[in-house]
């Protein structure tokens, strides 16, 4: 099944480490280029994972979609912050429209091993756009977003995603690198195995329940995985999950060719693991989605 797919990764000389496919909780591929299924870097795929254990807290009351980042982090407060940094909410940052005036940097930039307080050149920079207009994506907001959920919940994020999030389902002793300050990096950085990454395929294409237990709040992740960018303001994306509307998909990505693709309306999971720049998301759409 899906030769089609394996013989054009061949032709275009893509690594792809692992794929598996699931329609109706059953497995209809488990490719695997390496001997084990070993732990690897998710990138920013962790992002839609972030978001997940955001709507927990939302839940748990912790939270709100609407609360200014300023509020919890009083002494980054000055009179000639940016108006827009003043009045940055959660949702801005999850939307990726938080109004700043350029990305920062990124996991493999030169700054962030030159950088030791990232909250402090977090409020640093210049955010001259009204929030919630203009979308750019950085790594900063997702960072901050779990920056804030730990001033909120008074836990470390990492432990608060394990109880909360990685033992429902099934994730043991997960791997996130820290700042030098102590925080996840939120943004990239969480090792998972393939099988993990289908795991949290099959929780999203279930609204949230894995194995009997609600572990994401179904409200939450069906407004998470709506669009949330406003008309021409940039791609359609939601709460840190990209969009592919004439799909009727959403899917989490990270950097060299790391996805969890879900079909909805199919009951459809793809997750897959490469070592790439080059782009194969069409491919897997046209060559394995269409075909569910």
């Amino acid at each position: 099944m899906f030769e089609a797919f394996f013989e054009k990764i061949k032709e275009e000389g893509i690594v792809l480490n692992y794929l598996q496919v699931f329609q109706n909780d059953e497995m209809l591929a488990d490719y695997s280029r390496l001997d084990s299924k070993t732990r690897l870097n998710t990138w920013s795929l962790c992002k839609s994972i972030v978001s997940c254990g955001i709507g927990i807290a939302i839940d748990e009351g912790y939270l709100s979609l609407d609360e200014k980042l300023i509020d919890s982090f009083p002494e980054y407060y000055k009179d000639d912050l940016s108006l827009s940094l003043k009045s940055l909410t959660l949702k801005d940052m999850l939307t990726m429209t938080a109004g700043m005036e350029h990305a920062m940097f990124f996991g493999d930039d030169p700054e962030r091993y030159q950088t030791e307080d990232w909250v402090s050149y977090f409020f640093a920079q210049n955010f001259p756009y009204e929030n919630g207009e203009r979308f750019l994506y950085s790594n900063f907001n997702t960072y901050m977003a779990a920056v804030l959920a730990e001033r909120k919940t008074g836990r470390d994020f990492l432990d608060y995603m394990k109880e909360k999030f990685f033992e429902p389902l099934g994730i043991r002793s997960a791997d996130w690198t820290r700042c030098p300050k102590g925080h996840i990096h939120a943004a990239n950085g969480l090792y998972l195995t393939i099988d993990e990454i289908s795991a949290f395929g099959k929780m999203l294409v279930n609204h949230g329940m894995y194995n009997g237990k609600q572990v994401v709040p179904e409200h939450y992740l069906a407004d998470a995985v709506r669009n949330h960018v406003p008309e021409g303001g940039g791609p359609a994306y939601g709460y840190q999950f990209w969009l592919r509307p004439e799909a009727h998909a959403f899917y989490a990505s990270g950097k060299f060719g790391q996805y969890c693709i879900v079909i909805p309306e199919k009951n459809g999971v793809i997750a897959s693991m490469a070592l790439d720049s080059k782009d194969y998301l069409d491919l897997i759409m046209s060559e394995i989605a269409d075909q569910l």
